[in-house]
């Protein structure tokens, strides 16, 4: 997606959002793909950890010296950079639970994503009139 100005910092969110919530589904779908091997562990993505530190007041401030450093406190960065976590053995009811999650906020970031783009067409139909 382009840095367009009709495409604010709300569709980016919500785009970085829906990635994670396919790469989250990969993980989960591997643990339910491997219940029954021996010794294999299961993971997460611990994006949600990563958020709240990112966002908690009295993180440690870092200063950006290059156009290239990425801003440590930046939400967009914490969604785009989740950590895998091994959780243990892997648990049906637990991974199933998970994934049900997991679909309802996809589902919900596609709407809220087809409201915004359907907000964007009514106001360039309006603009022809």
């Amino acid at each position: 997606m382009s840095d367009s100005s009709v495409f604010d910092r709300t569709v980016q969110l919500m785009q970085d959002r829906l990635d994670l919530n396919a790469l989250n589904h990969k993980v989960i779908s591997s643990n339910l793909a491997n219940i029954n091997t021996p010794r294999y562990v299961a993971k997460s993505l611990s994006f949600d950890r990563v958020l709240k530190e990112s966002l908690e007041e009295g993180a440690i401030a870092l200063e950006c010296s290059h156009f290239r450093h990425e801003n440590p406190t930046d939400p967009v960065e914490a969604l785009r950079s989740p950590a895998m976590e091994e959780t243990g053995p892997v648990d049906l009811d637990h991974e199933m639970v998970r994934l049900s999650r997991n679909n309802i906020e996809y589902q919900f970031m596609v709407t809220m994503l087809n409201k915004k783009f359907a907000l964007l067409k009514q106001a360039i139909n309006a603009g022809g009139r």
